[in-house]
């Protein structure tokens, strides 16, 4: 009984949505004449009349941000985790020694 419900659910079910496959939606916008629809051509006129053309515009970088990005990351380098590594360990450091991280005074 319980696979006969499964598969007619499986059955009726469709990949289409039913409001969109639906004859009242299709027709709605089809017509002879190809200006019928002005708003729809407006707007898709607009949309591709503000489309960049041509390939993208090269930006140059400027801030220390963007020229580390450019030559190291961009390119797949190992060189940032030296850096992080170069900055974590002195820091590390810093902080055991100085700040108190090891104690001298036995308990």
């Amino acid at each position: 009984m319980a696979s006969q419900l499964v598969f007619r659910r499986f059955k009726s079910t469709s990949i289409i949505p039913p409001h969109v496959a639906s004859l009242k939606e299709i027709g709605r916008l089809q017509s002879a004449h190809p200006q019928a629809h002005p708003q729809l051509f407006a707007s898709i006129k607009s949309f591709y009349q503000n489309v960049p053309k041509g390939p993208a515009p090269k930006t140059v970088a400027t801030s220390f941000r963007d020229r580390y990005y450019e030559n190291y990351i961009k390119k797949d380098s190992f060189v940032p985790i030296l850096h992080f590594l170069g900055v974590l360990i002195p820091t590390g450091y810093y902080l055991t020694y100085f700040k108190g991280g090891v104690s001298d005074d036995p308990l």
